[in-house]
């Protein structure tokens, strides 16, 4: 999940659905959740649930969603306790991507039992881990998002093809990372790009909103001050 800086906004919202425009602008067309691109239905999510205490509208509780990730978190967490979030903490080292594999909690990055839940239980809030192979996690027949994710696996295994064969020429990279902007899950591009720095940087670059603070000078995720990661 990437981890995202919304700055802050001082305008003032009589309707938090008029806030689209302006946090897509500084986080890009993507979920906030799930990575997946969306152009037409994205929506404001509330963090914390309007009806157990988040404010209405109120900037710092607002997030973009899409369809299928708001309606499965929908008002199942009653504060932000217990979970990690994209503008808190560094939620890229919280996810392990692997292709034909559900998404999980890194083992690697977590050590501690309770943090590893932590993980865990926002990846059910969300849904993140429907697969058809999941048994215990299968997508109902509207949630396509898995479809979205296998696409951009195989994008991304192809484009590694690619610029190996070239070289690691630099118009191929560039290619790449506009590649990335436009088919979205910035997670899947960083890990199948992870042996390759120019490219990880021009992607940290491209994908608008992106918190870089979160990431050092080798492209390597690191904690987030203040944050759970």
């Amino acid at each position: 999940m990437r981890p995202v800086n919304r700055v802050n906004n001082n305008k003032t919202y009589t309707d938090y659905k008029d806030a689209r425009d302006d946090l897509a602008d500084i986080l890009g067309w993507y979920c906030s959740y799930c990575e997946m691109p969306v152009k037409n239905v994205i929506e404001v999510e509330h963090i914390v649930p309007i009806h157990k205490g988040g404010g209405k509208l109120n900037w710092s509780n607002f997030l973009l969603s899409c369809k299928y990730c708001n309606t499965v978190k929908n008002a199942n967490n009653s504060t932000r306790s217990g979970y990690v979030w994209p503008d808190k903490d560094n939620t890229f080292r919280a996810f392990e991507y692997q292709y034909g594999v559900p998404i999980e909690a890194h083992s690697v990055n977590i050590a501690e039992p309770i943090l590893y839940k932590t993980v865990t239980d926002t990846i059910k809030l969300l849904g993140l881990n429907r697969e058809p192979y999941n048994d215990s996690a299968k997508p109902t027949v509207k949630d396509t998002r898995w479809i979205s994710r296998n696409s951009v696996w195989g994008l991304a295994m192809d484009s590694l093809v690619d610029y190996e064969a070239s070289g690691h020429h630099s118009t191929v990279a560039n290619c790449i990372s506009r590649t990335a902007i436009a088919s979205g899950h910035f997670s899947i591009w960083m890990t199948v790009f992870d042996n390759y720095l120019f490219v990880k940087n021009l992607i940290l670059e491209a994908f608008v909103g992106t918190d870089i603070s979160c990431f050092d000078e080798n492209g390597t995720p690191v904690a987030r001050v203040n944050g759970l990661l």
